[in-house]
């Protein structure tokens, strides 16, 4: 079995940028805060071009102040909320005078600023740091076992319309390593072996399996083969983001069903 062409230029830019984010990451609160103010906005100036080339810029401007005003507050209160209101009812009113897909547009700054948010809600926790290590590394095993085993055994395409490039093999690749790789780091980790945590880890890569396919289908309707050419071999940022993205829009709901509210990193550091 031979690697795929592209797997080292995808490779050298997925360790770059794992790079990038690592340092923040680690040593956290405004590290980590300013990291988000500075890639939220590049993620959402995607989407405003992959929802409508008109006025795309306007709208991310819009979208990407809101946002980054939300992040640079101190706390999460009815500040923040009137901000995102406010910025969800601009972006509707720009996007439904220009004629420039307000629906998508608005869609796309509620789907993405949750998903920071949500992340930023977490590493503030008590064992955010690991939370977030365990979630991301998971994805990205999942990631790369579907590109991986997608490419050496093929099979059945299974979603041939939004993603002709999954197969399969792919499909059942990821969600068997990803899910085994976030069980044996909530073992090392926590050692517990509870289902619940199995259950917990294949919800997570589901949902970022089929937060793929739908940024897939995204940009198939709008004609468009990547959302930038930021990353050499991935795309943009947007392209990178769009299986992480739902699963924390997930995680908050988990985090409610499961009662732990005040500590979200509960949910996977044992309780």
């Amino acid at each position: 079995m031979t690697l795929p062409e592209d797997f080292t230029t995808r490779m050298i830019s997925a360790i770059l940028l794992l790079f990038v984010f690592f340092i923040p990451l680690i040593n956290g609160e405004i590290f980590f805060k300013t990291l988000l103010i500075f890639v939220s906005p590049i993620i959402l100036f995607e989407w405003m071009r992959m929802a409508s080339k008109r006025f795309w810029i306007f709208r991310g401007l819009i979208a990407s102040l809101g946002l980054c005003i939300i992040l640079s507050l101190s706390y999460v209160g009815s500040l923040s909320v009137l901000i995102f209101l406010l910025t969800f009812l601009f972006i509707c009113i720009l996007g439904k005078l220009t004629n420039s897909a307000f629906k998508l547009s608005a869609f796309g700054f509620v789907y993405i600023s949750s998903a920071v948010l949500s992340i930023l809600w977490l590493r503030d926790s008590s064992e955010g740091l690991i939370s977030l290590i365990i979630i991301f590394s998971s994805i990205i095993v999942s990631d790369v076992s579907a590109y991986l085993l997608g490419n050496w055994f093929g099979g059945p395409k299974l979603f041939k319309v939004i993603s002709p490039n999954k197969t399969l093999s792919g499909f059942i690749g990821a969600i068997v390593f990803g899910t085994g790789w976030f069980s044996l780091l909530i073992l090392f980790f926590s050692g517990s072996s509870d289902i619940k945590f199995i259950l917990i880890g294949l919800a997570i890569v589901i949902t970022s399996i089929f937060g793929d396919l739908f940024i897939s289908f995204l940009k198939r309707k709008a004609e468009i083969k990547d959302t930038s050419f930021l990353l050499p071999g991935h795309g943009g940022l947007l392209d990178r983001a769009d299986s992480i993205l739902p699963v924390f829009i997930l995680v908050p709901i988990l985090v409610i069903l499961f009662g732990f509210i005040e500590d979200p990193s509960l949910l996977f550091m044992g309780w």
